[in-house]
């Protein structure tokens, strides 16, 4: 299937509409420019059909079990006693007193967060409750993923489910931080290749809105010439993204 895309053309390759990353709690700009982008790439020749990947829906709990529990384990080392910030080492505390207080420094509110979520995940009579069971829910993922690209060369998404936000509007709300990464996390777990592509702005903010392209591990090229497609056609269509956006800053 894929050998019939050259130099960015897609004509002859099978897409994939990955149904549970397209649904009705996206923002109808993302949906319409994506859908928009779909057609697009229908009209260059490229079969588009839809796949279903059930264990998608439980990809965003998972890696926010699997996440923190590698960092809270791998930040151990950042102790203030072989390298890194130091803080509070006058020579009057203890190397303990010396770690706390550059941990408190050093690390911020999410860093903080993860740390303590990892650790609990990991402790005795959780482990396997949470991080062994998010485990199993990772190659649930990649079972789906190599279902799906039996019958498809790629697969594509919205990158996220709405354009980006104001800088510091969910800080104080860190669980609607982490469902901007809803689209972009089961290719993180199973280790696929995958690239976002702009494909237009939102009608109702003017914020650019993202394309995922998902493809196997090591089939990189593939979401090279999907991203082409699509960025080549776009620009023959519309014009650059940057003169189309009321955010770009004009050069001097």
């Amino acid at each position: 299937m894929v050998e019939a895309a050259r130099n960015g053309e897609v004509e002859g390759l099978t897409i994939g509409v990955v149904k549970e990353l397209d649904n009705d709690g996206f923002q109808d700009g993302v949906r319409q420019r994506f859908r928009e982008t779909v057609e697009l790439l229908e009209s260059l020749g490229a079969k588009v059909v839809e796949v279903s990947c059930p264990s998608f829906d439980a990809a965003l709990s998972a890696y926010y079990l699997i996440a923190p529990s590698e960092a809270s384990s791998n930040l151990a080392r950042f102790d203030a006693m072989r390298y890194g910030l130091r803080v509070g080492d006058d020579g009057s505390r203890s190397a303990e007193e010396v770690m706390s207080l550059t941990r408190a420094q050093g690390f911020g509110p999410e860093v903080k967060r993860r740390i303590m979520l990892g650790t609990y995940a990991l402790s005795s009579g959780y482990y396997d409750a949470y991080y062994g069971s998010a485990q199993q829910v990772r190659t649930l993922i990649k079972r789906d993923f190599d279902a799906a690209f039996e019958n498809v060369d790629v697969l594509v998404s919205p990158t996220t489910p709405t354009t980006a936000f104001p800088l510091g509007e969910r800080s104080d709300d860190p669980v609607s931080m982490y469902l901007a990464d809803l689209c972009t996390i089961p290719s993180n777990l199973a280790g696929n290749a995958s690239l976002s592509v702009p494909c237009g702005t939102a009608p109702e903010d003017g914020m650019p809105v993202g394309f995922q392209i998902m493809a196997p591990a090591l089939a990189d090229d593939r979401t090279y010439r999907v991203a082409a497609a699509v960025e080549r056609s776009l620009a023959e269509r519309d014009g650059a993204l940057l003169d189309r956006s009321p955010y770009a800053v004009a050069s001097a």
